[in-house]
């Protein structure tokens, strides 16, 4: 089998959050399983073609929208998966993915738009015949349409997986026209939004199969409160939407060899990540490690719940508890997180993406703090465990299919339903007393988030099963 694997960001070679480490795992672990996986991603000014040995191949891929070409080079790299990026420097020669602190790109419907149109022209030029065409969230949406009402490839099957359906793509009408697209499917069954361009449900619509990356997240977004106004869309094609978790390549997050922490471990000589714990807590400046260590790594986004986090900085500064923060976003939240770096005596906080801290910081910690809003999947709960590290989550998405509370039968984790700051102290505080009160417990729970199975090899064979259920389907 054959699949085009599409993806706006790939682990190692690009990431800004979750999505990058699903597609580098995904990839890779459908080609272990014998799938030939051709993977796009755009060549971004980040990328480090030495470093990774990327291959600039002879042939390129101009592709004509609103009355100008854009040349893509291509860049290849064979590693099971046949890694190809494609590189127009006026598109994706910039500092940032999809723009800056001060927001968008104006034109990230060009840019993801020509990027689309290069991986169709480039199937066309290497005259391939995929039996899958993988898109991912809103910035490799136009595929699902280009492959059927651009290039009447209709013997190709189109899988989307939204990996989180609050970012849409939505542009104004006239990206139509901008997109090279036909008037004929802007109505409210097709690209139409509110008399604007909604390239994911674009996607969603034309798409053989839709798939999301958790069961409660699959439910969730038909209904009101998560649907980001898509939830009638999405109701009405239910019958192409599935539910997949999420996994981690267990490969690239392992205690027992990961080279950024002070000391690798297993679940069979567990004593060692107090080693971890102490030296970090050395090497930041705060003292107590014997005191439960809390964790947050993540976007400052409203949806990862960091406003509960701003509301109880008074009360965490009082608590028996060291906190560290480390992650960025939108400029308010850097803003007030770097306001409280040296302020307080048992909160640490590191603005910025520092992935080798990070590691430290899942060996290091107690527990990870995950208070969001929404949470589709959610990786860093699933990373946390894998290293011994307890969840402290709202009951949410992909949280809610991974985390099991400890008041529950063979529970390992703590959960909070209501989005609320006296709910999430809530739970921090049990934390905190299972820390204290029941210490043995505590390691016990330890030991077992590490030997709970949150690998990509079950999530995997459903996509494959998928494929293969579309491959001999012969409906649309």
């Amino acid at each position: 089998m054959m699949v085009v694997f599409a993806s706006s960001e790939i682990y190692p070679f690009a990431k800004t959050g979750g999505l990058a480490d699903v597609a580098g795992a995904l990839s890779k672990k459908l080609a272990d399983y014998g799938i030939k996986v051709f993977a796009f991603m755009p060549m971004y000014k980040r990328v480090d073609s030495e470093k990774y040995e990327l291959r600039k191949i002879e042939k390129s891929i101009t592709v004509s929208l609103g009355g100008k070409s854009y040349i893509f080079e291509i860049y290849k790299k064979m590693d099971g998966v046949s890694y190809f990026f494609l590189k127009n420097d006026e598109l994706f020669g910039r500092d940032y993915l999809y723009g800056t602190p001060e927001g968008d790109y104006p034109d990230n419907d060009i840019r993801f738009g020509a990027f689309c149109y290069g991986v169709m022209e480039f199937i066309k030029s290497e005259n391939l015949r995929p039996d899958i065409i993988h898109s991912n969230d809103w910035q490799t949406s136009l595929l699902p349409v280009l492959t059927y009402h651009k290039y009447g490839m209709h013997d190709v099957k189109t899988v989307l997986t939204i990996h989180n359906l609050a970012y849409q793509g939505v542009f104004d009408k006239f990206a139509v026209e901008r997109l090279g697209l036909d008037w004929e499917i802007f109505h409210m069954e097709a690209l139409e939004f509110y008399d604007r361009v909604n390239l994911l449900k674009g996607g969603i619509v034309f798409s053989s199969a839709v798939t999301t990356v958790s069961p409660t997240y699959a439910k969730e977004i038909t209904t009101p409160e998560y649907g980001h106004g898509l939830e009638g869309v999405l109701r009405k094609y239910k019958g192409k939407l599935y539910g997949i978790i999420n996994g981690i390549d267990y490969r690239v997050w392992d205690p027992e060899t990961d080279k950024c922490i002070y000391t690798n471990y297993c679940v069979f000589n567990f004593e060692r990540k107090s080693d971890n714990k102490r030296s970090f807590l050395r090497e930041i400046g705060l003292s107590g490690d014997n005191r439960p260590l809390f964790i947050f790594i993540g976007r400052f986004a409203k949806q990862k719940g960091i406003d509960l986090i701003m509301d109880s900085v008074s009360e965490l500064s009082k608590k028996d508890a060291n906190f560290i923060i480390l992650g960025s976003g939108d400029r308010q939240y850097n803003d007030f997180f770097s306001s409280l770096i040296g302020n307080y005596r048992n909160i640490y906080v590191k603005v910025g993406y520092d992935e080798p801290l990070s590691r430290k910081m899942y060996a290091s910690g107690d527990f990870l703090l995950m208070p969001s809003v929404f949470e589709p999947c959610g990786l860093n709960q699933m990373i946390a465990m894998r290293y011994g590290t307890l969840v402290v989550a709202r009951a949410t998405g992909g949280l809610k299919d991974t985390v099991k509370d400890i008041m529950e039968p063979e529970g390992y984790g703590i959960l909070f339903e209501q989005f609320s700051k006296d709910r999430f102290l809530n739970a921090v505080d049990r934390a905190v007393r299972l820390y204290y009160d029941q210490l043995e417990r505590f390691k016990d729970l330890q030991k077992t988030v590490m030997t709970l199975d949150f690998s990509l090899d079950s999530q995997t064979s459903k996509y494959i099963k998928l494929y293969e259920a579309l491959k001999y389907s012969k409906e649309y």
